[in-house]
């Protein structure tokens, strides 16, 4: 389990994610920003649903897979000139929710300086799959709350695929963080976003966008995925907007 720190005099407030409990280890505060994920993107159970061999025998109301889905859409929350890239990416392509030119540029621009509040987090490592982090503590966070349950679903000679099953009191607990703490309010309005932009998009292809960029392909196995380059995300709006970008990127 990795350690943090406790809040230090540099203005640092570490909220209080859940069951009334101050984060000293990362595993609240992730598993608090990957419980907003969830709830966002989780289906509704369905009948094909109920018939994994995996699915809980205790009541869940939601489902989400496969687990990798879940590593690059938190990509997308932690990388924030990925997210500006990729917005100015779907302008440049004519996509349909993309097509408002000011309402794009001021998206991109303000991913720029809309920063994570969570200085907690850390960069994403490279693995065989691209970013991904070990998420053992979170799930036994979410399991010993009942929040939610996971389960491996085996598919022949494939690796077994883990599925993720919300239930209502999980979904419950998503929208009390938002209502009472600031941060997970800033991650709700940043997990919207992405919502609107990559629901339509299948695991596979989120995953794609992200291995098109030398810096996150080329990483090297556990080593930090770098954030883009402020050229990059220059170059990309330049070429989406026809303007300059005119935000000093950090």
């Amino acid at each position: 389990m990795r350690e943090s720190q406790p809040a230090s005099g540099d203005g640092l407030v570490l909220p209080r994610f859940l069951s009334g409990v101050v984060p000293y280890r990362f595993v609240q505060v992730d598993a608090a920003r990957l419980l907003l994920i969830l709830a966002r993107f989780a289906w509704d159970i369905t009948d094909e649903t109920r018939g994994l061999r995996c699915f809980p025998a205790r009541p869940v109301t939601r489902h989400f897979s496969p687990e990798y889905y879940l590593q690059k859409l938190d990509f997308l929350v932690r990388y924030p000139g990925y997210l500006a890239y990729e917005l100015a990416a779907f302008h440049k392509a004519g996509r349909p929710e993309a097509r408002d030119r000011e309402e794009m540029i001021a998206l991109v621009r303000r991913m720029i300086v809309d920063r994570e509040p969570d200085r907690l987090v850390l960069p994403f490592q490279r693995f065989w799959r691209g970013a991904y982090e070990r998420l053992d503590d979170v799930e036994a966070w979410w399991h010993s709350r009942e929040l939610l349950f996971t389960g491996q679903e085996a598919r022949g000679g494939a690796r077994p695929q883990k599925h993720y099953f919300l239930t209502e009191q999980g979904l419950c607990e998503a929208e009390r963080l938002v209502m009472e703490v600031s941060e997970a309010r800033w991650y709700s309005e940043r997990i919207a976003l992405i919502h609107r932009f990559f629901a339509s998009l299948t695991p596979a292809e989120v995953k794609e966008l992200h291995y098109r960029h030398p810096g996150y392909r080329d990483a090297q196995l556990q080593e930090a995925i770098p954030e883009l380059t402020p050229e990059a995300i220059e170059e990309a709006f330049l070429d989406a907007f026809e303007e300059a970008l005119e935000v000093d990127i950090a």
